[in-house]
């Protein structure tokens, strides 16, 4: 297919496809449709779990429209979530971890959830070990969506998948109320939700054990970081990597934390640095050697999802024309490597044994 393919599926409307989260009473993740949010929050009183052990949950409150149209403010509690985009030198608003009160939320859009993962912008235009970007605030907006498609796209490849729901949150200052922000940003389900939901157990980090891992689920794993273009993970590190153990004892890998992919292509974001690769958009296979049967029919499961990924793009909110086509531009590439003879052999060049 030519990489003009996209505009052709962008009219095609995929098969509505329930969505995780439903299984846990929440229908949050079944929608496209973007939640309006008010959350209060000072950044800089909320404690850094890097510097402090003991770091807890702050108490605040976070408002939307009910669903007659009134005004509801719902306790919650938040915490800053640990990792590069937590600190304030690299971003100027941190993920975090909002926890409800589980007997105030029926009726809501977050009913049945306990604590979700929220991801807003990076909102500084600083690379790790670069100097100051003249990033666009659009463009941190972008990062934001394209890395919500991507938990999207994966969805559709397998349940075990984390939900996520996009949301346009405006930041209010307790105190000074002009100081308030509004973002898009995304609530991504909780790891111990998804093990919940998938009737698994969450293994905590090294436990992985080669000869206990799903060998199919392992590769489309391997082979979706691929489409995506991303390094930022590995499987027998659990670098970005959750494994969930089903009830016959099979480790299930479980993906996240996409924003060094070359899908979302973040002007911070860079390949690993043994890769021989220069940039994210630059696709490199680190999943395992496969048989020419196994590579055969992994080429067969996602080309065979070819329309149903450009239509995932298409029907994604928040997205400019211009980054809605070279996004699908860059998934088409990959199709186009995936049915091509020589495309499989390079991959299959820099397999892991």
């Amino acid at each position: 297919m030519s990489k003009r393919t996209w505009c052709v599926v962008a009219i095609l409307v995929i098969t509505a496809k329930l969505m995780p989260g439903a299984a846990n009473g929440s229908e949050l993740f079944d929608h496209h449709t973007v939640l309006p949010l008010s959350l209060t929050v000072d950044f800089d009183e909320l404690c850094k779990p890097s510097e402090d052990p003991q770091c807890g949950f702050t108490s605040t409150s976070l408002r939307f429209e009910g669903p007659n149209g009134e005004d509801v403010t719902l306790p919650v509690e938040i915490r800053r979530r640990d990792g590069w985009r937590a600190l304030h030198t690299n971003c100027q608003i941190p993920t975090l971890f909002m926890r409800f009160p589980q007997d105030l939320i029926e009726g809501t859009p977050f009913e049945g959830q306990t604590t979700l993962a929220l991801t807003s912008h990076c909102g500084k235009g600083i690379a790790q070990g670069r100097t100051e970007s003249p990033t666009l605030p659009s463009q941190f907006e972008r990062y934001v969506i394209n890395e919500y498609l991507g938990y999207r796209l994966y969805s559709l490849f397998t349940d075990a998948s984390i939900g996520v729901r996009l949301a346009r949150m405006t930041y209010v200052h307790p105190d000074q109320p002009r100081r308030s922000i509004t973002h898009d940003a995304f609530f991504a389900e909780h790891f111990e939700s998804l093990a919940r939901r998938m009737n698994a157990t969450l293994l905590e980090q090294g436990s992985y054990d080669p000869a206990r891992i799903d060998p199919a689920a392992a590769r489309q794993l391997a082979v979706f970081q691929y489409m995506i273009g991303n390094t930022d993970w590995s499987l027998e590190q659990q670098d970005n990597i959750i494994l969930l153990r089903n009830e016959d004892g099979i480790d299930v890998p479980v993906l996240f934390d996409l924003d060094q992919s070359g899908l979302v292509n973040a002007h911070y974001a860079q390949p690993r640095s043994d890769l021989p690769i220069q940039g994210v958009k630059q696709r490199y296979f680190m999943g395992p050697c496969m048989s020419a049967e196994d590579l055969e029919q992994s080429a067969a499961q996602f080309s065979g999802m070819r329309n149903a990924v450009l239509s995932e793009l298409a029907g994604t909110p928040g997205l400019g024309r211009g980054d809605r086509r070279m996004t699908g531009v860059y998934l088409d590439g990959f199709f186009d490597i995936i049915d091509s003879p020589a495309g499989q052999q390079a991959m299959i060049r820099t397999c892991r044994s």
